[in-house]
């Protein structure tokens, strides 16, 4: 049982600030404590914006009780800077890494690992190519009405904005912009072109060193959503380059990651070295959850082996069937919203489950157990029956 817990979570790709993820989190751990029936208590405003806001939670329940202070690792105002730029711009560089990640046969690594995943790399690439049809097709279907100059300007006029109000809706409907900025950034964490991201990350690493060294939880946990794995892979290398020991304490839990999406570029030779020092050198237990139903995670992929890596503690995957998380009529509203699908991991469940991002975290069993039983609905939380459909 863990009666003291130290987690650090890195939000996945979202434009939003450590404030709002702190909030977000508040009310999905209170709604997922409530299905389990646990008295939940979580103390620390968001207040300013704060690049490691934390909070701290008491969860209890019949004869037990644990205490959480959660760590948020925020890399927000990095991903806004990337949407404040002019929306051209937000094209242009996410089309170059897009670009940039077909080129290098990064992509084809992608449907070696996980083939779902080039769904999400053909997405941006889908509309941009609709716009340019449905705009060649307005154009030449007036050209054709109206002979001459006036037909060529009025037809180029109206293509033109048939293929921009495409792209409007896309961005309304898809957010296809922050789907550009996400990989923009990615080839920029690939290649180490942007500083921010490296200062970032080594600011991170002292956070986690600071916190770790003077802690006494029996678990400390790095708990990472998305692209925010290979921030979390690279902080913590650099927290144990330094004097911190490591020991059955430590836990890495990825969920929906995004991890595969950098560390197989050829240039990423800097997070293949992390991820190999701390499943072969550090040995540090690592869970990954994915999720099938989730193009924008690595189904069916293992953060070591996947790269290669067989010696060393090799990372338990364990599958997540959303179906199961929440309600029948959620999940028909959701199933098709790959974003909101994605989010998933790390939002409120609505009935007993075997997973729970927030059960997990605050929960009594140390993830070793979770690892090994593929659920959290195990004593000391009061044991049920999951509900509803087979996966």
């Amino acid at each position: 049982m863990i009666e003291k817990r130290l987690v650090f979570v890195f939000p996945g790709f979202e434009p939003m600030l450590a404030p709002a993820h702190v909030e977000r989190f508040r009310r999905a751990a209170e709604r997922s404590a409530a299905v389990w029936q646990a008295d939940l208590r979580l103390d620390g405003a968001p207040g300013a914006p704060t690049l490691f806001p934390s909070l701290r939670a008491d969860l209890s329940g019949s004869g037990w009780r644990t205490e959480t202070e959660l760590v948020f690792c925020d890399w927000g105002d990095l991903i806004l800077a990337y949407a404040a730029r002019p929306a051209i711009e937000r094209l242009s560089s996410g089309l170059l890494a897009l670009a940039d990640f077909l080129v290098t046969g990064t992509v084809f690594r992608y449907c070696q690992v996980s083939w779902r995943y080039a769904f999400f790399f053909a997405f941006p690439i889908a509309v941009m190519t609709a716009a340019i049809w449905i705009g060649w097709a307005v154009h030449a279907a007036l050209t054709a009405l109206l002979p001459g100059l006036a037909g060529s300007v009025t037809g180029f006029v109206l293509g033109l904005l048939a293929a921009l109000a495409l792209l409007f809706l896309a961005e309304r409907r898809w957010h296809l912009l922050t789907a550009l900025d996400d990989w923009a950034l990615a080839r920029d964490l690939c290649r180490e072109r942007n500083p921010a991201l490296s200062a970032r990350i080594a600011r991170q690493a002292e956070e986690i060193a600071a916190r770790a060294a003077a802690s006494e939880a029996g678990e400390i946990v790095v708990a990472a959503h998305s692209l925010g794995a290979s921030f979390a892979v690279l902080a913590l290398d650099q927290a144990l380059s330094g004097d911190l020991k490591t020991d059955l304490r430590w836990h890495i839990l990825t969920v929906g990651s995004s991890l595969m999406k950098t560390t197989l570029h050829p240039a990423a030779k800097t997070q293949r070295a992390a991820v190999r020092r701390l499943v072969a050198d550090h040995r540090i237990a690592w869970t990954d959850c994915q999720g099938l139903s989730d193009p924008i995670n690595f189904y069916n992929s293992n953060p070591a082996t996947s790269l290669g890596i067989r010696e060393g503690r090799i990372p338990v995957v364990v599958r997540v069937h959303f179906r199961r998380l929440v309600s029948p009529g959620t999940y028909r509203r959701i199933k098709r919203d790959f974003f909101r699908l994605h989010r998933q991991f790390v939002l409120a469940v609505e009935r007993r489950c075997p997973y729970s991002f927030h059960m997990l975290l605050l929960g009594p069993r140390p993830l070793a157990d979770f690892a090994e039983t593929r659920t959290v609905d195990v004593p000391p939380l009061a044991p049920a029956a999951c509900e509803g459909a087979a996966p």
